[in-house]
């Protein structure tokens, strides 16, 4: 009981063990450990057992002060003293140090959650516990792939958001690859969190993973939102028939204001044969064209104006386009359905009257999306934002590991930085494999 309540004993924090000894070494702290069991019977006949040997073993434990630790646990050897018993001698064993470990289960533990939810390199994690980057890696493995695994992470699910992201960037021998994103809208459940990613950008590659998704799953699925991607848009009719499929509002946006930077361009090029360049009057106010209206000042309104008379076409092209992104931007505003379907053929109408070849094709791309369209303001105005939320916390995570080769890894670190519920984790016991000798 006394060796219990030490000091040292408190501070190691491992019921069942107690503190022989404390020593630095090269910067790094070792910790001589051993069990407080006094009495031990034989596993085959009971008898109590002799102590035979005592044979150290070098575990790493959590960092102190800084400075990485090793426990150094002092194992006993016990003997059965019956001559008859078949046991002869065995070590002693604990959950806590898994058999042949380097690392003990809370070292391991805590270097998955400061790689999974703190969002830490694995070099970083690794120097901090004295150890090498696959150790630490494989310690992320071990207890990161039942979390992001586990069927109840995709439980009560009613909305979601698909969008691609790039894996690796273009190189001398291959092009730029893609991720496809599935991300829980779920409302009133916190932020967003990352279901999957799945390798590719395509129908395919979407539908592979929502048709091996049980059944039950995908009928509950009531909403689902998306950029204007037709790829997406198959995967979904097929996978999930019964689902309405909204058209994200900021692309759509985004659509017409990239129109008016198409026109700009052109106007541009067409009067001065070159791209735009300081002194170009369009090319003066290209982000006062991005502005919406009701942002600019008395000043700002002044400058727009005034590059739009120096550098506009005679039959006002460019202020004709800037005006339909300003009302495309309006008809989301809009207090219901209808309103918004009487606001959407007007503005297609004016697209069609202002015969620009741009505005012109912005409106056929908008009409052929216009059920997808409209379903925004039915679904109580879904949008894919957070999607593009969980896309920042993606390409964080990616540059935090200075790009990734291995795309399980990748899709492992993902899940366990923006798809695991960690708050639950921390409520809940580690559903892990115990060693074979404790099991």
């Amino acid at each position: 009981m006394e060796r219990e309540s030490s000091a040292a004993a408190a501070m190691l924090g491992m019921a069942g063990f107690v503190v022989l000894a404390v020593s630095e070494h090269d910067g790094e702290l070792e910790q001589a450990i051993e069990t407080t069991a006094d009495l031990v019977g034989c596993p085959t006949c009971a008898a109590v057992a002799q102590l035979h040997d005592r044979r150290p073993v070098w575990v790493r434990d959590l960092p102190s002060g800084g400075r990485p630790v090793t426990l150094v646990w002092i194992k006993r050897v016990w003997r059965c003293p019956h001559p008859l018993c078949p046991k002869r001698t065995w070590t002693e064993t604990s959950p806590v140090i898994a058999p042949r470990a380097s690392l003990t289960g809370r070292a391991r533990a805590e270097i998955c959650r400061r790689v999974g939810e703190d969002g830490a390199p694995v070099a970083a994690v690794a120097r901090d516990f004295g150890i090498g980057w696959r150790t630490a890696m494989t310690a992320v493995r071990e207890h990161g792939t039942h979390r992001v695994d586990d069927p109840d992470r995709l439980a009560d699910i009613d909305a979601v958001g698909v969008d691609e992201t790039a894996f690796q960037a273009a190189a001398a021998t291959r092009s730029t690859s893609f991720v496809t994103g599935v991300v829980d809208l779920t409302r009133g459940r916190g932020p967003a969190r990352l279901l999957d990613v799945v390798p590719g950008r395509s129908a395919s590659a979407l539908l592979s993973w929502m048709n091996a998704q049980d059944p039950a799953w995908r009928s509950g699925i009531a909403t689902a939102a998306l950029d204007p991607y037709r790829g997406y848009a198959s995967a979904l009719r097929s996978a999930l028939p019964d689902a309405v499929r909204v058209l994200d509002a900021f692309h759509v946006v985004r659509l017409g204001f990239a129109a008016v930077d198409d026109v700009r361009r052109r106007i541009q090029h067409e009067q001065t044969g070159h791209r735009g360049r300081t002194g170009d009057p369009l090319y003066g106010i290209r982000r006062l064209l991005r502005r919406r209206y009701d942002h600019h000042s008395e000043k700002s309104w002044a400058r727009l104006l005034a590059g739009l008379d120096a550098g506009d076409t005679t039959d006002e092209q460019l202020a004709r386009t800037w005006v339909a992104a300003q009302e495309l931007r309006l008809i989301y505003h809009a207090a219901d359905r209808d309103r918004a379907q009487q606001g959407l053929y007007r503005w297609l109408a004016y697209c069609a009257d202002a015969d620009v070849p741009e505005l012109t094709r912005l409106a056929r791309t908008i009409d052929s999306w216009h059920a997808e369209f409209l379903a925004y303001f039915d679904t109580g105005r879904v949008s894919n934002g957070p999607t593009e939320a969980v896309n920042l916390l993606i390409k964080k995570i990616k540059r935090v590991g200075h790009g990734f080769r291995n795309f399980d890894n990748y899709r492992l670190r993902l899940l366990l930085h923006c798809g695991v519920d960690w708050n639950t984790i921390r409520a809940t016991p580690i559903r892990g494999r115990l060693p074979r000798s404790v099991a």
